[in-house]
């Protein structure tokens, strides 16, 4: 069942985390087959037994809800969704590296566009508080920041787009 579980991480040292969980579960795997493989050998123990002395079976294990067809079913089952695990934590690795490097680029984006954008804002301050010269004089200041906004526009807009990919 856990094999199937969904997993949410926002990390690389999450996945990391949940990957060396998956190996160690792995590691436990061979262990798993040689009890699987004697307990497989006891029912065939008891098989042989039985149909050497005509005993007949009443087909049900007072010890177990368990029989010989479910172990080989279950352990069928893991064999098959391990690799479907390792696939899916590899992917989510991939995806969280990714991820890494887009928030590093929105980062570095937004510490040279942050500076700018204060600059900026203390500029159109500082011009609407020193109102020297002429309206034609002040417009045309304006105008001119207003030009300088919009040609940096792309960088802030690139800078947006980063963060919705980042925020997906």
């Amino acid at each position: 069942e856990d094999l199937q579980d969904m997993f949410i991480v926002h990390s690389i040292e999450e996945i990391q985390s949940l990957i060396t969980a998956h190996e160690q579960f792995k590691a436990t795997l061979p262990e798993a087959d040689k009890e699987r493989m004697a307990t497989m050998g006891i029912q065939n123990e008891i098989m042989k037994i039985a149909q050497t002395y005509g005993i007949k079976l009443s087909g049900v294990n007072p010890y177990t809800n368990l029989s010989p067809q479910d172990i080989s079913n279950k352990w069928e089952a893991v064999k098959h969704l391990v690799p479907l695990r390792d696939q899916m934590l590899q992917e989510e690795v991939a995806r969280q590296q990714a991820n890494e490097r887009l928030r590093r680029q929105f980062a570095a984006q937004a510490n040279i566009i942050g500076p700018w954008i204060q600059t900026k804002m203390e500029e159109i301050g500082h011009i609407s508080v020193d109102m020297a010269g002429s309206l034609e004089d002040q417009m045309n200041n304006l105008k001119q920041y207003e030009q300088n906004i919009i040609n940096y526009k792309s960088n802030i807009d690139k800078l947006e787009g980063d963060h919705q990919l980042i925020q997906e």
